[in-house]
């Protein structure tokens, strides 16, 4: 069985998409909903790395006059932590998979070798230095999960838009998708 990256890899790999042309609308179906499947699991990961990194700043810039914050103090303000700044206006959208499966996956991996959940709770022991060098470590992780996502998006928005042609140009039927 592949793991999520090798996953991953094929499908942002050029070839991924290699005859798509001639493929029928359910393959292209099937193609586009199992990119988007890879790309709800790397934002669920994106948005752990994104918490995780909020957290480790907690620690590295706490507020002016502030010590290092206690653990109780971090764990009452959780919620607003892991909520960020807020989502942008915009139409947005619902994800077909709410809670993809990461568990003990070579994505969630990643993050746990540079901070695992258990190690969260040791954060305040940790020099400046030390922080640092999480949090560079985070936000790297960060960058390369989103260059992967918006690699998904390029491979997704390419199958979209064979699908919208084959309906415009009539190679496909909307009476083909009502029974």
């Amino acid at each position: 069985m592949p793991s999520h990256r090798e996953d991953l890899s094929r499908l942002i790999a050029g070839a991924y998409l290699d005859g798509v042309e001639k493929r029928s609308v359910e393959e292209i179906r099937a193609m586009r909903a199992e990119c988007q499947e890879a790309e709800v699991a790397l934002s669920y990961l994106r948005r752990l790395v994104q918490g995780r990194l909020d957290i480790v700043h907690i620690y590295l810039d706490p507020p002016p006059g502030d010590s290092s914050p206690d653990l109780s103090t971090i764990v009452s303000e959780l919620p607003g932590i892991l909520a960020g700044p807020g989502r942008p206006p915009g139409p947005g959208h619902l994800p077909m998979l709410l809670s993809p499966d990461t568990e003990e996956s070579d994505l969630t991996s990643q993050l746990d070798e540079i901070l695992d959940a258990e190690a969260i709770g040791n954060l305040a022991v940790l020099d400046r230095s030390e922080l640092g060098d999480l949090s560079k470590r985070l936000e790297t992780l960060e960058r390369n999960v989103s260059y992967d996502r918006r690699a998904l998006h390029v491979v997704i928005d390419r199958l979209q838009a064979e699908i919208v042609e084959r309906y415009k140009s009539g190679r496909a039927s909307v009476d083909g998708l009502l029974s």
